[in-house]
């Protein structure tokens, strides 16, 4: 059989028989109260397994089982401590990395593991060779699995379950794998040489048809490779890692983009005149402001001297405007802008006045300063042909025409300003509207106050600027530049960067140069240096980058870009960036850097139009030097024949070239989109300077046409670490908010969207969403989404579940999940999430990280297995932080449940740290312990207890001392409740006590830390704790009213106390003062409590522990305390020396003490388990056991019913005895040397079994601690039936070793053993439907009954109704109601006592109550166990009443007994109520129980006693 098939589970113990008994007869009124109590609800949680008892823990209330665990887990013969698991199975490793796989039911196996030290990087399924499960194959860093030799690589059969080699290995670490099973291969990636000798290497092929090595087509890769997978339709594989491929180019380009699907529209104004191209040029106007800041004059005159309203000038160069300017009536006019700083002009854009019946139809253009008068190309409007014009160009006033466009014949011209001249007009005079310098392309200062500001703020180049930047002023021969200049110290850096928003007006291809002043003109050659230049021009493009320096002497122009760019739009800018370089060139003088900040041009060089580009040669250059002097690590190439693609590798299959790509240059035919990703990631890789050492692509995902790309790789303002490329149109895009913060490791798509895992916190954006180590990223919406709260540390792997559609495995190296209201989950570095609800799902917890994972194909056999590797010490079904709820379903079984955000870190409340016995012991069980193993460990530790005992039993009066051992942190030891009746729902807290620590967690409170004692909210999760901590180790709680009495080891709080602590629930504060200080017992320096139990409904509180005083009072080991006169006493005699460990009580009205440990009477007799009578105050010794008592517990209140557990001071073995009211009885030996019990209680059973020994059938006794049975192996808690042990709960420790069990804690003080029977769901609802149609009869038949009782009423006169009164009467006091009444109220009180005493119960059995004669309240089969009691501030004591005894001639007892009915045995003592309602039946009480119920009348005989 496979190792991962499933199989039934089940109990190496005996299976128990069930004695089946008829569904009792329920009274008809209590349907209604019971029905309002059928849970409908499913609880959540592990079910126990039909192998092991069920325990009723809903009897008890709300259960927790609090002890030193991290995961908890039924028992099955499959757990990962049984002793039949330790031969069949291979074990998780604490040393290397573990293979191993999750079942189908969530229990994780070990599958093998590597050498010391080895590391498993990937894992991939394959169909093949193994066709019947499938082989894993293997990669990582080892040098063997499981003990067989093997090279970094492996494969591990299904079937067989056998590790093998594959040939010799690889020769380094391997970081990825594909199984390709259309193909019968398996690629694998990382970093060694090739494995059959081609040149390369980091890329090997396996096929697993022939099992050998083959060479890839393209030989390997030069660099090391993370990650492999196929694209959509598996035609090519994709590769990613950190290497480099060189391609071939045919022609020169600095086209930055892959995208080129661009549309070039013209921006003119509809009906404009336009020459060739010049539809598309950007207009360059003057804002109307310039004026008023002296950058520039504008001045036209002779304005119109009879039309008023016409004589603006800023309007003409304003298109938009509206305004038009009139010249002076009959008169030649100019129109004149002079300015100080150079415009490059290529033509100018003229629209006529045609307003009151004028118009211009000559001019002529003048350019200042030269004085020029220029030669101008046009379009006649008539014949459509271009012609040429210099001082009559002509300006047609057909009002259809909108603008006419001239353009400069000689090409761009550097101008700071112009005449232009009305020379002709029609009408009284000239009229024009306005004039539009028209530029090449686009242009922008740094200074943001030039030719570069428009009329339109929608169409207004703007810049940017950060760091420390100051405006300067060059001067030329003809003009003065003023541009930004920036200092910058070279021995500490900071940022200094202007980006530029030119506006384009349209879409086209075209030149982008960056202007440099000269610094000789300037004066700062000594300290300038390089500078990154990016250029984002497409929207959804990728950027381009280069460097260029800005040593020169002379005025410069360098060209940074050629190609396509976007028109300027309101969702995008074309956007150019000017920053000071990753790798600055060092200055020629000084400690500064200088970096200067001109101009940028763009020059329109082409219109694309259904995809065709169509050159344009209106521009030239004119005025300054052209020859840009790029840097060496420039990506500027002009005239570059070869590209170079990193961290990206497309290998198409059809391909028939046979070029190495780790060595030789491929042809440009083999380029591809994720090609031309590459040259863009080379690109950015070049400017990034030295972060250039970190950069990798570590995961490609494919969904659909979409490639998405994650790595550490960013391109400044762009993309950051993500990025996606469409493989249909070459568009590359940025992912939304720039992409992800920190390094990505892993993707995978689920559900439509992609998901990537790595070390990141956020979007790379600021103000950007938070995201814990995960993201999803929706394609559709282009956005971001958390998954709850992430997870608490870096994600290695994500898999796409092959078992469910909608779930994600998230592995990495963290430990805890997150939801989304911030309480957290240990999982450890495994977790899965459900995309359809959001939510993260209980899967368990894994104690370590994991690396990897692998699922099979869902058409595969073993769809439902997933596979997965990493340094892991062990697992558990069930995450629990160191407390579980133990519940009953609506079946009758139990369930394992978790608490809501409750996380506790490693370090503990404990003021020292462990012991070494501890941590050796600890350390011992890492592995599945076999008989002789476990014994080892065992016998150290009982070494020191048989060497303790040895040492003082010398001395009659001293008892051996107990040695003390402190639960490995974090652990929970103890637990209580209280209902918050002050707030709102009043919601019921549990109250954690133990070893720990954990920061507040609760969203409703504010940041505190949790030690050793915690708050835990129903409604809100999470856990809270006293503003000031407590220090110690928590051993015991105890709710009395609004406070919680709490005990321990060593506990301490700072300006409050010591030894024995009260905290004030409701006020939320420490209560000081009122109580003296328990002092330690001369020779020890601590005080330990161990216990705090309240004496049934009395003010008493028993307090026992190791201690020697209360305030000046001798008080050794047990002290009683007051809680109403606040006071402590001295119980009888009290004990002269010792430890008590543990206490319960005895009796009805718990008038006895038992107490157990290890401690001396003040007689000097020591004493291993003790007896206090509250009535005599006097103290007596409970036979001899072997040894130090560490657990008792009294079965129903029985004194003759005692089970005392420890270890013998003879061997330090273990020991379970009963005491039956004389003599102590060793039970089964089962219980294995070495074992350490830490509680003993009885529990009610889910259905009865055979009775054995002195344990009733309807109970059972459950143990917890560290135990070892010999057939069975290590468990956390074990139930016992007074002859079988059956093994219960397995609790799995952060380390992956055994956990310990500390405390089992309940709501219910009292509760009933009775047995329960479940109807099904199906009858329960048949009943209630049943039920509500006859109330439905019922009330009508009521109507009717009223309505005649009423008239006839009226027709009856008093004698009558007084004659119906007495017959009433003597229906009520007849022998048989009075005996039926009495058997009801035995039946009542049983439902009652089994948690249904609702208002209308209780007065039904206080109504019966009152008709006995000795008005007592009837409680048969009740378990008072006074675990968390409420204390009483009343001094009332419980009187009984006197009766009859007999003693029981004849057995009553059977499965045939009724509700109501008392069993007994012959010879037994019973104590006779009440005989005169019938001469058949007794009213009785048990008085060793202290159980009501009748008996037959022939079954006893009398004779008179006073019971008390």
């Amino acid at each position: 059989m496979s190792a991962f098939s499933s199989s039934s589970s089940s109990s190496s113990s005996s299976t128990t028989t069930t004695t089946s008994r008829p569904f009792p007869i329920i009274p008809s009124f209590l349907v209604s109260t019971i029905l309002a109590f059928v849970p409908i609800a499913v609880m959540g949680g592990s079910t126990a397994p039909t192998s092991i008892p069920q325990v009723d823990f809903g009897k008890m209330g709300t259960v927790g089982l609090g002890g030193a665990f991290s995961g908890l887990d039924w028992y099955t013969s499959d757990s990962p401590f049984a002793s039949s698991s330790s031969s069949s199975q291979q074990s998780f490793s604490s040393t290397g990395d573990t293979l191993f796989y999750r079942t189908e039911d969530g229990i994780f196996r070990a599958l093998g593991s590597t050498n010391d030290g080895g590391i498993i990087n990937s894992l991939c399924w394959s169909s093949s060779p193994d066709s019947t499960n499938g082989t894993l194959f293997i990669g990582g860093t080892f040098s063997s699995l499981s003990g067989k030799s093997a090279n970094n690589v492996g494969s591990f059969s299904l079937s067989t379950n056998e590790f093998s080699a594959l040939s010799s290995g690889l020769s380094g670490n391997v970081n990825t794998l594909y199984c390709d099973n259309d193909n019968h291969e398996v690629w694998f990636g990382g970093s060694f040489n090739a494995p059959i000798g081609q040149g390369g290497g980091n890329v090997a092929l396996w096929s697993t048809s022939s099992s050998a090595w083959q060479s890839p087509s393209f030989g390997g890769l030069n660099g090391n490779v993370a990650t492999i997978i196929p694209s959509s339709n598996k035609s090519s594989i994709y590769f990613g890692g950190d290497f480099t491929t060189t391609f071939l180019s045919n022609s020169s380009s600095m086209n930055s983009t892959s995208r080129t699907n661009i549309n070039s529209q013209p921006n003119a104004p509809i009906n404009t005149t336009t020459v060739g191209q010049s539809g598309y040029l950007t207009p360059l106007t003057i804002s109307a402001s310039a004026s008023e800041s002296s950058q520039y004059q504008i001045q036209a005159g002779p304005s119109s001297s009879s039309t008023s309203g016409y004589s603006d000038t800023n309007g003409l160069l304003c298109p938009d405007s509206g305004t038009t300017w009139l010249a002076q009536e009959n008169t030649i006019s100019n129109v004149n802008l002079v300015g100080n700083q150079y415009l490059p002009a290529t033509g100018v854009r003229m629209v006529n006045g045609n307003d009151n019946g004028r118009s211009t139809k000559y001019f002529c253009f003048t350019t200042l300063p030269d004085y020029a008068e220029l030669n101008m190309t046009y379009t006649d409007p008539t014949t459509k042909k271009n012609e040429t014009c210099t001082t009559h160009c002509p300006l047609f006033n057909d009002p259809s025409i909108s603008a006419q466009d001239f353009i400069f014949t000689q090409g761009t011209h550097n101008l700071t300003g112009f005449e232009i001249q009305l020379k002709e007009w029609t009408g009284d005079g000239a009229a024009l509207k306005s004039v539009s310098l028209l530029t090449d392309g686009a242009y922008s200062s740094a200074t943001g106050s030039d030719a570069s500001d428009t009329c339109s703020s929608a169409k207004k180049s703007t810049i940017q600027s950060v760091g420390d930047w100051s405006s300067r002023t060059a001067a030329t021969d003809s003009a003065t530049e003023t541009f930004l200049s920036s200092t910058i110290s070279t021995r500490n850096p900071t940022s200094a960067q202007v980006t530029f928003y030119p506006h384009v007006g349209s879409a086209g291809q075209y030149d982008i140069y960056v202007f440099i002043p000269g610094c000789l003109n300037i004066g700062d050659c000594d300290g300038r240096t390089s500078v990154d230049i990016e250029v984002f021009p497409l929207r959804g493009g990728l950027g381009w980058t280069s460097t260029i320096s800005e040593q020169v002497q002379y005025d410069t122009k360098t060209l940074v870009y050629s190609g396509p760019v976007d028109a300027t739009s309101d969702a995008f800018s074309p956007t150019l960036s000017l920053a000071l370089a990753s790798n600055p060139a060092a200055p020629a003088k000084g400690n500064n850097y200088i970096v200067v900040a001109d101009r940028i041009q763009l020059v329109l060089t082409g219109i694309t139009q259904s995809g065709s580009t169509i050159s344009s040669s209106s521009s030239s250059s004119n005025g300054t030097n052209t020859i840009g002097t790029p840097i060496t690590n420039s990506t500027l190439h002009g005239n570059s024949t070869l590209n170079v693609a990193y961290g990206v590798y497309e290998y198409t299959r059809s391909s028939n070239s046979t070029l190495n790509a780790a060595t030789s240059a491929l042809t440009n035919d083999t380029e591809t989109p994720l090609t031309r990703l590459g040259f863009a990631l080379d690109a950015a890789l070049n400017a990034s300077g030295s972060a250039a050492s970190s950069w990798v692509v570590n995961t490609i995902v494919v969904a659909n046409n979409t490639v998405f790309v994650g790595g550490d790789f960013s391109a400044s303002n762009n993309y950051t670490n993500v990025i996606s490329i469409d493989t249909s149109s070459g568009a590359a895009s940025a992912l939304a908010s720039q992409g992800l913060s920190g390094v990505v490791n892993t993707a995978a798509i689920v559900g439509g969207y992609v998901f990537f895992g790595g070390d990141f916190t956020s979007t790379a954006s600021s103000g950007g969403i938070a995201l814990n180590y995960i993201a999803r990223y929706d394609p559709s919406s282009k956005a971001w989404a958390a998954l709850g709260g992430g997870v608490d540390g870096y994600v290695t792997d994500l898999l796409a579940s092959t078992s469910s559609t909608n779930q994600l495995i998230v592995m990495g190296n963290f430990s805890h999940i997150i939801s989304s209201n911030g309480t957290s989950t240990q999982t450890g570095g495994y977790a899965t999430y459900d995309v359809s609800t959001s939510e993260w799902l209980n899967t368990g917890i894994v104690f370590g990280n994991v690396s990897a994972g692998a699922v099979p194909s869902s058409s595969s056999g073993i769809s439902s297995e997933s596979f997965f590797a990493g340094k892991v010490y062990g697992s558990a079904g069930n995450s629990i932080g160191g407390v579980a709820t133990l519940s009953t379903n609506d079946d009758g079984n139990a369930v394992i449940s978790s608490l809501n955000g409750v996380n506790f870190g490693t370090a503990g409340s404990a003021a020292s740290p462990n012991p070494s016995s501890t941590s050796s012991r600890r350390r011992s069980l890492m592995k599945n312990a076999s008989h002789s193993l476990t014994r080892s460990w065992l016998s150290r530790y009982t070494d020191i207890l048989v060497e303790r005992a040895h040492n003082v039993l010398s001395n009659r009066a001293t008892p051996p001392t107990i040695p003390n051992q402190i639960s490995e942190a974090p652990a929970v030891l103890a637990g209580a409740f209280w209902t918050n009746s002050s707030e709102s729902g009043k919601p019921t807290i549990t109250i954690l006590g133990g070893n720990f620590s954990s920061s507040s967690s609760s969203s409703s409170s504010s940041s505190n830390n949790v030690e050793g004692i915690a708050f835990y909210n129903e409604k809100q999760g999470g856990l809270t704790g006293p503003s000031t901590p407590i220090q110690g180790v928590v051993k015991t709680l105890n709710v009395i009213n609004n406070n919680v009495y709490i005990g321990g080891q060593a506990l301490n709080v700072q300006n409050v106390g010591s030894g024995i602590l009260v905290y004030d629930l409701k006020a939320g504060n420490w209560v000081t003062g009122g109580m003296p200080t328990l002092n330690p017992p001369s020779g020890i320096n601590n005080v330990t409590v161990n216990a705090i139990r309240t004496r049934g409904n009395t003010n008493t509180i028993v307090v026992a522990g190791n201690f020697g005083t209360a305030g000046s009072l001798s008080c050794t080991a047990v002290c009683l305390w007051d809680s109403k006169n606040a006071q402590w006493s001295t119980p009888g005699s009290g004990l002269s020396a010792g430890e008590v460990r543990a206490i319960d009580f005895a009796g009805e009205s718990s008038d006895t003490l038992i107490a157990a440990g290890s401690f001396a009477l003040s007689t000097g007799d020591v004493a291993y388990a003790a007896s206090y009578s509250f009535s005599n105050s006097s103290w007596t010794p409970l036979g001899t056991l072997p040894g130090p008592a560490l657990a008792i517990a009294v079965d129903d209140k029985n004194s003759s019913n005692i089970f005392a557990a420890g270890y013998s001071t003879s061997d330090g073995s273990p020991y379970l005895q009963q005491w039956n009211g004389a003599t102590w009885t060793a039970q089964s030996d089962s219980l294995a040397p070495g074992s350490l019990v830490s509680q003993l209680a009885f529990v009610p059973m889910k259905s009865e079994h055979p009775s054995q020994g002195a344990i009733e059938s309807d109970r059972m006794l459950m143990v917890s601690g560290d135990l070892y049975f010999e057939n069975s192996g290590n468990v956390t808690s074990a139930l016992y039936d007074g002859s079988t042990w059956y093994p219960y709960l397995v609790g799995t420790s952060s380390k992956g070793e055994l956990g310990t069990g500390g405390s089992l804690f309940w709501s219910e003080s009292s509760f009933s053993f009775k047995v329960r029977h479940y109807l099904a769901r199906g009858l329960v609802v048949l009943v209630a439907i049943a039920i509500a149609t006859g109330l439905i009869l019922l009330l009508v038949l009521i109507a009717i009954l009223l309505a005649f009782c009423f008239r006839r009423r009226e027709r009856k006169d008093q004698t009558l109704y007084e004659k119906q009164d007495v017959d009433s009467d003597s229906d009520v006091n007849s022998t048989h109601q009075n005996v039926f009444n009495n058997v009801q109220a035995a039946l009542e009180a049983s439902l009652i006592g089994g948690g249904l005493a609702t208002g209308t119960a209780a007065a039904a059995a206080a109504g019966t109550a009152r008709n006995r004669n000795d008005n007592r309240a009837s409680d048969p089969s009740s378990y008072n166990s006074g675990a968390y009691p409420i204390g009483s501030d009343d001094d009332e004591e419980e009187q009984e009443d006197e009766g009859r005894e007999t003693t029981m001639r004849y057995d009553f007892d059977g499965p045939e007994l009724q509700d109501g009915e008392l069993p007994m045995k012959a010879g037994q003592r019973i104590i006779i109520l009440d005989d005169e309602q019938s001469t058949e039946w007794w009213f009785a009480k048990d008085p060793m129980t202290g159980k009501e119920g009748v008996v037959p009348a022939t079954y006893g005989k009398f004779q008179l006693i006073s019971s008390s």
